[in-house]
């Protein structure tokens, strides 16, 4: 196992063109049912999302952000050892379209493409996978990209629903200084399962696979877990290495502004930032997508950032800036 620093050496991101705003018909639903609580009163914040259009493949927008991540790293395609990530929801079941992702971008045919399905830290978790390998000395540098347009497999009756958006973001991961991968965290709420999925609805009428929320259950999870598990998550990761907030960046899961306010409450870092407002919750691409805005202008000793998946489980990585 080698000593070396590893860290995030380059960061892109790609978004549709196609801007959807509030008022958009898809939504009147959405407001009939504003008031009546449970899921509606939940999901809130954002003003604009960008959509992909028919046609238009959700592989190539993030082969896209995966070429910006290696240009802003220095390095081209000859130097990717492994792709990471995930593409969802894919066209096919499997094989996922990350493979398409390794087409688009001309990679190597000795790049091993490493799918994660960890939704929704599918790039989290990507890269502590690429991190563990370059510390084995298995490789050099490591692709993770991943790629959302779940606007194409939610129903729109659905209160989640008024936040979704469709991007993708990329980073590459090899020997460096800076944005230098320090410690990761994670929890597993196994007891949670199947409280959060995406699965084909009979009753929602709706013939493809569709993300939904139980309505006791899912709440549940929501407010308990999903309210307070990332912050203990943070809290336990810069207590164990002396961080104090004030010197912490926050970046984190885009899904609604009521976990994103507590969670500011709750863990008080210096900067909070989040692309929520112009792009909606992107899914596992949120974090990426933010990152890639802001990454030359981070002004603390330290970035977190923390994301929660419907496994259900929870994963926060620990980067000196």
């Amino acid at each position: 196992m080698t000593d070396a620093t590893f860290a995030l050496l380059g960061v892109g991101a790609a978004v549709p063109d196609a801007v959807r705003g509030n008022d958009d018909p898809l939504f009147e639903p959405l407001r009939r049912a504003a008031g009546s609580g449970g899921e509606h009163a939940l999901f809130y914040g954002n003003r604009e999302r960008r959509v992909l259009a028919p046609g238009e493949s959700l592989a190539a927008l993030t082969a896209k952000a995966g070429a910006a991540a290696l240009r802003d790293a220095g390095l081209t395609v000859a130097d990717v050892d492994r792709l990471y990530g995930y593409v969802s929801v894919s066209e096919f079941v499997t094989p996922n379209a990350l493979y398409a992702v390794h087409r688009d971008l001309g990679l190597s045919q000795g790049t091993l493409v490493v799918p994660v399905q960890a939704d929704f830290v599918n790039f989290l978790m990507g890269i502590v996978l690429a991190w563990e390998a370059l510390r084995a000395g298995s490789i050099q540098h490591a692709l993770v990209a991943v790629g959302a347009a779940w606007t194409r497999n939610v129903d729109y009756t659905q209160g989640h629903a008024i936040g979704i958006g469709d991007g993708a973001g990329a980073v590459v991961v090899g020997a460096g200084d800076r944005l230098a991968l320090v410690d990761w965290a994670a929890d597993t709420f196994s007891d949670e399962y199947g409280a959060m999925m995406m699965g084909v609805r009979p009753e929602s009428g709706i013939a493809h696979p569709t993300y939904g929320i139980a309505p006791a259950e899912g709440v549940k999870a929501f407010l308990n877990s999903g309210m307070n598990g990332p912050p203990r998550l943070v809290e336990r990761l810069l207590a164990k290495h002396g961080v104090a907030r004030e010197d912490v960046t926050l970046i984190s899961h885009q899904a609604t502004r009521k976990l994103m306010d507590h969670w500011a409450k709750e863990i008080r870092p210096r900067e909070y930032l989040d692309t929520f407002e112009d792009y909606g919750n992107m899914v596992h691409a949120s974090m990426p997508v933010t990152l890639a805005r802001f990454h030359r202008q981070l002004r603390t000793k330290y970035l977190v950032m923390v994301g929660l998946g419907i496994g259900a489980h929870q994963l926060a990585l620990l980067v000196r800036v």
